[in-house]
């Protein structure tokens, strides 16, 4: 039962599933290949920057206050409420980074390791920044409500289709089972990023970053080193909801056209 549960909400999840609220850049499988050819060698091949979490903390700090003082016009543009987030330093060995529905945004010392500039930490969280411009942290929380909701009901028809009237019927075994169920719909709703919102985020850091007066093709190695960390099978949270590869590196490279293409360096809204 759990897994015909859990088959039933994925569908029923990402069929409820916002879309890109902004125009994304389309993309060929011709730039797809030859942005793979950007892709060479493996995580053993990629140099480290062993800097002290004091540094890190300061360039966390630097890079995010002069994201932060830029972004206004961006979160007027996506109409969001609130343009204020507290971006903080991880002192821990895990690879990754992230959004999440308390304003906060926080960037790990095992990722940071892997990024030489502040150009590159900059994509990082911009592109977290993106989450919250695009509110898809808010969609991950109301499609975890969802799957809660959906997973007590279809539970329940189910156990009304298999007769739980008989006098073996417990009703104590059924609701946990419904408890348990509506968990499951919960975790199943909160499922990482859909790659159209990771596309999403990276658009709306690509023109923060901009407007900020970073370097776009600097920050943009750190799409080639996240490439060949993640070819090199490296497992941590970030790759669990931050997918990388080619797809990625030729995305970014249609944002940079499309950012320096535009006037008022603000995205088209789909």
């Amino acid at each position: 039962m759990r897994k015909l549960v859990a088959s039933l909400l994925a569908l029923a999840v990402l069929q409820g599933c916002a879309g890109a609220q902004f125009a994304l850049p389309q993309l060929s499988d011709a730039e797809i290949t030859h942005a793979a050819l950007a892709v060479q060698g493996d995580a053993s091949s990629l140099p480290r920057y062993d800097r002290s979490d004091s540094e890190n903390r300061d360039i966390v700090s630097r890079v995010g206050d002069r994201l932060r003082v830029i972004a206004p016009p961006l979160c007027a543009h996506a109409e969001v409420k609130r343009c204020a987030w507290t971006i903080r330093y991880v002192a821990e060995d895990e690879v990754n980074a992230y959004a999440s529905g308390s304003d906060e945004i926080a960037i790990y010392r095992g990722l940071l390791r892997h990024l030489k500039t502040d150009d590159e930490i900059a994509a990082v969280i911009g592109h977290e920044i993106g989450h919250h411009l695009a509110e898809h942290v808010e969609e991950k929380q109301d499609n975890a409500l969802i799957g809660a909701i959906l997973a007590g009901l279809v539970t329940g028809g189910l156990m009304a289709l298999g007769g739980y009237q008989s006098p073996s019927y417990d009703p104590n075994a059924a609701q946990r089972m419904v408890n348990d169920s509506m968990q499951l719909g919960a975790a199943v709703g909160a499922i990482s990023y859909s790659k159209e919102q990771e596309r999403e985020a990276d658009l709306l850091g690509a023109y923060l970053i901009a407007r900020a007066g970073y370097d776009l093709r600097a920050a943009g190695n750190i799409y080639k080193v996240l490439a060949q960390m993640n070819s090199g099978h490296i497992h941590s949270g970030w790759f669990d909801s931050h997918p990388a590869g080619p797809e990625r590196i030729a995305a970014w490279e249609k944002a940079i056209a499309e950012v320096e293409a535009s006037p008022d360096r603000l995205p088209e809204i789909d």
